[in-house]
């Protein structure tokens, strides 16, 4: 069972940076709405806004799904006659986080591309270089 430990402290990690780089991004999208740009853009930008909020949703509900977890891998939750079923359960997360890793990815990309094709060089720069004094 030490390995499943091991594992589920990697995915709280793994888990944990995708929701800094989430944040990071809603904190770029508010900076550039802080400045002027051209109206017919905010549809766009709403989008990126309400995909980042269903990326809080979906690591939200996988933060419960490793709560549980770690409440059957502790000494008094154990019972290890669902060991079969505790593994089962983790690779499920596993593949949870691999998706979301790949989505959270693609979003960022896409947010990147679009920010970088439809605002100035200056706001850009400025959000990026927040983006980056918030990663450290």
């Amino acid at each position: 069972m030490e390995d499943l430990r091991n594992a589920l402290d990697r995915c709280k990690k793994q888990l944990a940076v995708l929701e800094n780089r989430n944040i990071n991004l809603k904190t770029q999208l508010a900076n550039i709405l802080q400045f002027h740009f051209d109206r017919s853009l905010l549809e766009k930008l709403e989008y990126f806004h309400t995909a980042f909020l269903q990326m809080d949703t979906r690591f939200e509900a996988l933060r419960n799904e490793v709560a549980l977890q770690q409440a059957w891998l502790t000494p008094h939750g154990s019972d290890f006659s669902n060991e079969e079923h505790i593994r089962r359960h983790q690779q499920h997360m596993l593949e949870k986080l691999e998706n979301m890793e790949r989505d959270a990815r693609r979003l960022g990309l896409g947010f990147d591309e679009y920010v970088t094709e439809h605002f100035p060089v200056n706001l850009v720069l400025q959000a990026q270089e927040i983006r980056k004094r918030d990663i450290r």
